[in-house]
């Protein structure tokens, strides 16, 4: 389909030198225990390297694996050596509750297992080098980490954004939208790749009328209209380019 997702990586995947290493982190803040996966590519100074973080990291450690795409991607170099971090939703309660803009959540994250992970695979702390990356409820979560703690999260990458939330009907602004048109959060100085698909339409409905809001600062917005749904393999796609897109301007840093 001439309007397909592109799908980097996917197509030749290789075997990584290292395998991710899988921890358990038990939250203070947050009141629970969950797994998370560390990955890292390439031969790059540590603590230099670019740091993504992968919500619904379960289902791309597991069920979808990224691990042989970054590493093919990064081969090639179409992605920069980095660390990678992909953090498991538990199940659906904990997602539901955690994901759609729960400042604890991004807290903990921030003040417990990014620490933690820096003790395993050192990685750059500069805003522009981080991605935070999510579907759904995790695309959501990925721009209110960017648009309120832009000094930690300077790349958002979303796709099939939940932009209606809390509003499921779709007649009313979701909560992100309306901070954004009340002046309460900005996305000035942020990279955002925003990502929706023609055959999810509430959902589409919702991130074409965030892009219009965003629109001011269209140089440093990626916005895709891709054809597909809610499905997994038009994000496996979009992940991928969204990675290769938000940290582009790394390769002319380096040269």
């Amino acid at each position: 389909m001439p309007q397909a997702p592109l799908q980097p990586g996917w197509d030749c995947p290789q075997a990584p030198e290292t395998p991710a290493k899988e921890i358990i982190w038990k939250s203070e803040r947050l009141k629970n225990s969950r797994r998370v996966w560390i990955f890292t590519t390439g031969d790059a100074t540590a603590g230099e390297r670019p740091l993504a973080v992968l919500l619904d990291g379960e289902f791309w450690a597991q069920s979808m694996p990224v691990w042989p795409v970054l590493t093919s991607l990064t081969h090639r170099q179409q992605l920069p050596p980095a660390v990678y971090v992909l953090i498991d939703a538990i199940d659906t309660t904990h997602r539901t509750h955690e994901l759609p803009c729960n400042a604890d959540f991004w807290l903990a994250v921030q003040q417990e297992l990014l620490p933690l992970v820096k003790a395993i695979a050192p990685f750059s702390d500069r805003a522009d080098r981080t991605v935070v990356a999510g579907q759904s409820f995790g695309g959501l979560s990925a721009l209110y980490a960017g648009l309120h703690w832009p000094e930690r999260f300077g790349c958002v990458l979303s796709q099939s954004g939940s932009y209606w939330w809390p509003h499921r009907g779709g007649q009313q602004e979701g909560v992100l939208l309306e901070q954004l048109k009340a002046g309460q959060v900005s996305a000035e100085g942020l990279r955002i790749v925003l990502e929706a698909g023609i055959r999810e339409p509430m959902i589409m409905r919702a991130n074409q009328a965030l892009y219009a809001q965003l629109h001011p600062i269209k140089e440093s917005i990626f916005w895709r209209q891709v054809d597909g749904g809610h499905d997994a393999l038009c994000w496996r796609g979009g992940l991928m380019q969204g990675l290769i897109d938000l940290w582009q301007p790394l390769f002319h840093d380096r040269s």
